[in-house]
């Protein structure tokens, strides 16, 4: 019989982080249950932002509350944070209160299990849960003088 191999330091913090997700997500899904509209995403909104911070607590990163909030709202957007985003989840958050609670509830787990999926690869890859600007990246055209960046447009 072959023993199982022994879980690394880094396998260990990614199971925690994975159990810090799925609570998150149960907690989100919960907070639909609130039967007031705006309210109910301002409770999944601030679980959000909670994963958010114990995640980067999790892997000793620097939490900022703007970026999460970016990161949180800009996802479901696409867009900016304040444009699209606030409108969606707006809809999303008077969806529930006239399709019920369980499809709000579901959409919201998931979107929570996503985002905090989305931070953890973030985390890992990059030490913090804001993306890298192109200067951090070592992307030479983004160094370049503006002529250069105009030949190459």
């Amino acid at each position: 019989m072959i023993a199982p191999a022994p879980l690394t330091r880094a396998a260990l913090r990614r199971l925690h982080a994975q159990d810090v997700i799925i609570r998150h997500t149960s907690m989100a899904g919960a907070s639909m249950a609130i039967p007031v509209p705006l309210l109910d995403m301002a409770a999944a909104l601030s679980i959000q932002v909670r994963m958010a911070k114990k995640l980067c607590a999790l892997y000793g990163a620097e939490f900022n509350r703007n970026a999460a909030r970016d990161v949180i709202t800009g996802i479901l957007g696409g867009l900016s944070p304040g444009s699209l985003s606030a409108t969606a989840l707006r809809y999303l958050s008077f969806a529930s209160y006239f399709a019920g609670t369980l499809p709000s509830a579901g959409l919201s787990a998931a979107y929570t299990y996503v985002l905090g999926e989305l931070l953890l690869g973030r985390l890992v890859a990059n030490g913090r849960i804001d993306l890298p600007s192109p200067s951090e990246n070592g992307d030479p055209q983004s160094s370049a003088s503006p002529e250069l960046a105009e030949a190459h447009a």
